[in-house]
Parts: C-alpha cells; structure tokens; sequence
C-alpha cells in the first residue's frame, strides 16, 4: 500500500513589498514555498525575508464572497472541482490592511453566454 504524504498549510507572508499572506496548501514547507516564489515571480532573495508559518487546517477564516470556511474546506473544494492540476495551491490570500481574506473565486465574473 502507497502512503500518500498529509496536506498541510503554510501561511507565507511578504511583509516587505506586497504586504501579503497567502496560505498555501502543500505536502511540504520546501514545495510550498519553492511553488510560490516560482508563480510569482519573486527571486530567491525576496523569498529569504518572508516569513513561513504553520496555519492550521481546520481554523475558521472570513472569506470575502465565501463566508467562514477553513483551509481544510478548500481543499475539499479544490478536490471536487479540479483534480487534474492538484496540489500545491493558494487556498487564499489576505492583504495586511483587510481583516478578512480572499480568494480567486472573488475576482471572476460570470460571462454572458454568446449567440
């Protein structure tokens, strides 16, 4: 039998250029943040100042246009809808001046179908 490595969240935070956390989900620190810094854009040396922290799957958070859902809940969702690309992802984001995070979710708009 295969064991498959645990999810777990990391709160990545660039508390120098940005002024972001975004918590991404991953099976290691080293892959989440190696993930980030490569869809990003940001070099080796930016990504040595930000600060990588534990985030805990199961917390609550205020998720604009989703409501209180957790890390574990968006894993979930990242399951059902999308199983091709798979992990890591950024479950959601939270700039320092909000008290309440984001998703990509929130910037899409439905299209209007076309004739």
């Amino acid at each position: 039998m295969k064991k498959v490595k645990e999810l777990k969240a990391y709160a990545i935070t660039d508390d120098f250029k940005f002024q972001v956390t975004q918590v991404v989900i991953s099976h290691s620190k080293e892959v989440a943040i190696y993930w980030l810094r490569d869809i990003t854009g940001y070099s080796n040396e930016e990504m040595e100042k930000f600060r990588v922290q534990d985030f805990p799957l199961d917390e609550k958070v205020v998720v604009r246009d989703l409501g209180e859902t957790s890390a574990r809940e968006m894993i979930d969702e990242v399951v059902q809808i999308e199983t091709v690309r798979g992990f890591p992802i950024v479950a959601f984001w939270k700039e320092v001046e909000n008290d309440y995070y984001e998703n990509w979710h929130s910037y899409f708009e439905a299209e209007e179908p076309t004739d």
